[in-house]
């Protein structure tokens, strides 16, 4: 009976060039696709960290400007006076025709609070939404700086963000998905601060005439909404920089959790999650902003 298969017999060695020409193009060939994907992975690792050390916390380096001396906040409290003034005399003469109906007192009541809201709000209000402002920018810096262990984090913050991707059990598909996620997260980030920077001026700007009418139902409720979303606005900032420290630190210290892949992909679902921070927390402080 004929061997069949590679042997030392001559008439086996056509079988032999076969098999070993076979496994050394196998061979090429995985050696060529494993080189194009390290090189896919590599760049794609290089382009994110590129980002990542540009914007990926740079809202958090972003300060919001001074209120108080911001020509804005000024043009709209100026410009919205003679409404101020024309709402408060509306709510002055329904406040009179209650306590005129009613023949109680306390609707004389309600008009000097209104009143006493509305010149606090006008004077104070500012300067008040001002220093909270700092307050939460600080925190948002020093979470963050304590996170990340050094204070020059425009780098170092892409080492810690990257450099678990470049770990042999992250694949080349979840570096390309992790590392899109991570670039669109920081860039969303970094539009969301714009607008809340926006919408501070815009509140600030308009908090005295959402002052003054509170002695009547629907004016209360506008200054209600307009203090909830004055300080979700102003809160958004530090709890984002506190989400996104539990991911940073969840990404950097890879070593502590039973998988790394799964601490990556949780720390990136986590800044993820600082996205969609805001409309919760408008949705907390004002329950009926959303409708």
């Amino acid at each position: 009976m004929i061997p069949l298969g590679c042997s030392w017999a001559p008439w086996d060695w056509g079988d032999c060039i076969s098999q070993y020409l076979g496994d050394a193009l196998e061979w090429a060939i995985g050696s060529l696709f494993k080189l194009i994907f390290d090189a896919i992975k590599f760049v794609v690792i290089k382009a994110v960290e590129a980002v990542m050390k540009a914007v990926g916390t740079l809202w958090i380096d972003i300060d919001t400007p001074d209120l108080g001396g911001n020509s804005a906040v000024a043009f709209l409290q100026e410009r919205t006076l003679f409404i101020l003034i024309f709402v408060a005399t509306i709510a002055m003469i329904i406040g009179g025709v209650r306590m005129a109906i009613a023949q109680r007192g306390e609707a004389v009541r309600d008009i000097i609070k209104s009143l006493l809201t509305m010149v606090v709000v006008s004077t104070g209000g500012v300067a008040f939404a001002t220093a909270l402002i700092q307050i939460a920018d600080a925190f948002s810096e020093w979470i963050v700086d304590e996170a990340i262990g050094q204070s020059n984090f425009s780098t170092r913050i892409g080492e810690i963000l990257v450099n678990p991707l470049k770990t042999e059990g992250v694949g080349l598909m979840l570096v390309i998905v992790m590392g899109i996620l991570m670039v669109i997260t920081s860039l969303v980030q970094l539009a969301l601060m714009v607008i809340r920077y926006g919408m501070l001026i815009l509140l600030v700007g308009v908090l005295p005439l959402t002052a003054a009418a509170t002695n009547t139902e629907a004016g209360m409720m506008w200054f209600k909404r307009a203090v909830a979303w004055l300080a979700g606005f102003i809160l958004y900032k530090p709890i984002a920089a506190i989400i996104y420290a539990a991911a940073i630190t969840l990404i950097g210290t890879p070593q502590g959790a039973p998988d790394k892949t799964l601490a990556v992909i949780t720390g990136v679902a986590m800044m993820m999650l600082a996205v969609v921070a805001l409309p919760a927390i408008l949705r907390f402080v004002s329950p009926k902003t959303g409708g």
